[in-house]
């Protein structure tokens, strides 16, 4: 999930109103984390699969990914 997603979700939830918000840096900055957190979440999922260094080797590329 992407900070942009995460940001997405605050909003329609009624947590944060971007319009009226003084708070865009700080939930940037707490979307980020949660897309870092949900990241690490899989990857760990990813290395527990049977396939040996195929599964840790594509655990490290999800640890890596960069918004694009």
């Amino acid at each position: 999930m992407s900070p942009e997603k995460v940001i997405e979700l605050a909003r329609q939830s009624g947590l944060v109103n971007w319009e009226i918000s003084g708070y865009g840096n700080e939930l940037k900055h707490f979307a980020n984390l949660v897309t870092q957190l949900e990241r690490e979440r899989i990857a760990t999922s990813i290395e527990r699969l049977p396939f040996g260094d195929t599964a840790a080797s594509f655990a490290i590329y999800v640890r890596e990914l960069k918004d694009e």
